[in-house]
């Protein structure tokens, strides 16, 4: 082992040092390699995986950390593609990983070139004001959280901060423009407008935050619904899993000794739109976001009071809506047509993101986001998008990252062009055909919500693939400047 080093002979100690590396690196590849070739059981799909790391201070720690870093940065195969599993997380801690002279710093600065080049890792933020009260010395209490976004908050049964064996139970989304539209049209046919611009837009404003209170009393019955639902389900339906203590808590007898520790998430689609519905602009303005504000305030006060009411993790979600996005927006359009910066397009803003085609800097779009992610507990994500010259400049990411993390940011990722040539395997943002081989053949790889898919025209919806093409680099011309000229921002 790695402490004996003073007792061994140097050559043999070093040999045995080669072996261990080499070993450890074939065996993360060998990971990655099963992750991205093995099916669920639902078939056609790869198994969703995410590997939170990167606080390990101990030598054998650090090893695996590394392996797991230059392994996502080599790629996989003969090609060498970006692997879409496992969804890595590098979880940053004051103290440990965050400035020069920390312990694993130099691991921080190889999961941004890894990120730079292969979108992963993403960070969680260890620090992060909303894991209040988790113990420095038990990492299955650091904040953690599966790649996509969900995350778990404090237990109320018994648990406290620890996320190992924890889940997220069920979640209910609420589709908050529709609602918007349901309460203006109902106000328009009762003639309750009165023309002044001020009276009007706060009654509405007024009754929309009843009918959403409502609506979000009626997630919970439904969560709760689903919950006793799956609560009768017998431990034979999966018994590996409460055998081996994948879920935590059970007590050999029933599954709710275990499903109780896991969260029951109400998600929110589209606030942008909602914003726009009901005050004309979203929340990259100051009126917007004081709305905002309010709504969220609403979900997790809600949240708050059912948690204690029904001793059940009741948690704010900002839900991903991989199909949502687009279905929702269908529905919307065939009763209510095309509303400018509402439906004029095919999806719905994803929960509370600043619409993806707002220009601005990565820091303005941090600072706006940073605002709303404390009132969620049961999992959201805040990205920037940005060139993938970003890669030649690992300084200039580096304090992206930081300055997400001193905002208080609790998940963050990069979205960088991953395009690949499925002849010659050159990787980088390409047109429309490689300019080493000029194969026209071009898998583009993009992170269209939170973990990573095959090529984002085929694998998803009309929605999402016009969102994706809708999207803006998060660049400002100074920055931008900057990475050319190779400085630090």
């Amino acid at each position: 082992f790695f402490a004996n080093k003073e007792k061994l002979d140097p050559l043999l100690y070093q040999s045995a040092m080669y072996d261990t590396i080499l070993e450890t690196k074939q065996a993360v590849e060998a990971l990655y390699h099963n992750l991205n070739t093995l099916q669920s059981r639902s078939g056609n799909q790869l198994p969703f995986t995410s590997i939170n790391y990167g606080t390990c201070t101990e030598p054998e720690g650090r090893m695996v950390i590394k392996a797991l870093l230059d392994v996502s940065i080599s790629g996989i195969g003969k090609l060498h593609k970006t692997s879409i599993f496992p969804c890595g997380i590098f979880q940053l801690m004051k103290g440990v990983n965050r400035k020069p002279g920390d312990p694993n710093y130099d691991l921080y600065r190889l999961a941004l070139r890894s990120t730079a080049q292969r979108l992963y890792p993403n960070y969680a933020n260890c620090d992060w004001s909303g894991n209040e009260g988790y113990d420095p010395n038990n990492p299955k209490t650091y904040f953690s959280t599966m790649g996509c976004r969900t995350a778990n908050g404090w237990d109320i049964n018994g648990f406290g901060q620890t996320k190992d064996g924890r889940g997220n139970i069920c979640p209910v989304t609420i589709i908050m423009p529709t609602l918007a539209m349901e309460t203006k049209e109902k106000l328009k046919n009762k003639k309750l407008f009165t023309g002044n611009k001020d009276f009007d837009e706060g009654l509405l404003v007024s009754c929309f935050m009843d009918y959403l209170d409502e609506k979000i009393g009626e997630a919970k019955e439904m969560l709760i619904e689903r919950y006793l639902w799956i609560c009768k389900q017998s431990p034979d339906s999966a018994k590996f899993m409460y055998e081996n203590y994948t879920m935590e808590g059970y007590d050999g007898k029933n599954i709710e000794s275990a499903m109780k520790h896991g969260t029951l998430a109400i998600g929110q689609l589209g606030l942008a739109e909602t914003l726009q519905i009901l005050v004309g602009c979203n929340h990259t303005t100051e009126k917007g976001m004081m709305l905002a504000k309010r709504i969220e305030q609403l979900f997790k006060d809600r949240c708050t009071e059912y948690k204690k009411e029904y001793s059940l993790n009741f948690g704010v979600y900002y839900t991903p809506a991989e199909n949502l996005c687009f279905t929702a927006m269908t529905k919307f359009k065939e009763k209510y047509g095309e509303i400018p910066n509402v439906s004029d397009k095919k999806f719905f803003t994803n929960s509370m993101h600043v619409p993806v085609w707002e220009e601005m800097s990565p820091f303005e779009k941090i600072d706006i986001e940073s605002q709303l992610t404390g009132y969620s507990s049961a999992g959201c994500i805040t990205y920037v998008e940005l060139a993938s010259s970003i890669k030649n400049n690992i300084d200039a990411l580096e304090e992206i990252v930081n300055y997400a993390m001193d905002k208080d940011i609790p998940y963050f990722a990069v979205n960088v062009p991953n395009d690949m040539c499925t002849n010659c395997g050159y990787t980088d943002e390409i047109g429309e055909a490689c300019p080493m081989c000029g194969c026209k053949k071009i898998r583009r790889l993009r992170r269209v919500t939170g973990y990573l898919t095959g090529d984002y025209t085929e694998a998803f919806n009309e929605g999402k693939q016009q969102e994706v093409d809708f999207r803006v680099k998060h660049f400002n011309n100074n920055l931008e400047e900057k990475v050319k000229r190779n400085e630090p921002h």
